[in-house]
């Protein structure tokens, strides 16, 4: 997979991923905090100069950080590492 699609997919994901966590009827209010740790790994994003591609909003939460995971596992060897760390940070906290 070609590493710049890649990551751009990989945004949309997360992206969708925002948007299900803080539409999420969660009175604890962990959705808002997930919320916040996916917009900093959209922030890693940004610096990088990567614009979203827009994907099915559809998905839960998880399911858009679990495919935008196995999206940058496909390009793996041109994912800067502090994306897919804070990726993978995301995804372990969510599904607790």
């Amino acid at each position: 997979m070609e590493g710049s699609w890649a990551l751009r997919l990989a945004l949309g994901h997360v992206r969708c991923a925002v948007v299900a966590f803080v539409s999420a009827e969660d009175s604890s209010g962990e959705s808002l905090f997930l919320a916040a740790e996916c917009l900093e790994v959209e922030g890693l994003f940004a610096d990088l100069g990567v614009e979203p591609e827009p994907v099915d909003p559809g998905e839960s939460a998880v399911a858009s950080l679990d495919a935008a995971s196995e999206v940058l596992a496909l390009a793996r060897p041109v994912v800067p590492l502090a994306v897919w760390a804070g990726l993978q940070a995301v995804r372990a906290r969510a599904g607790r």
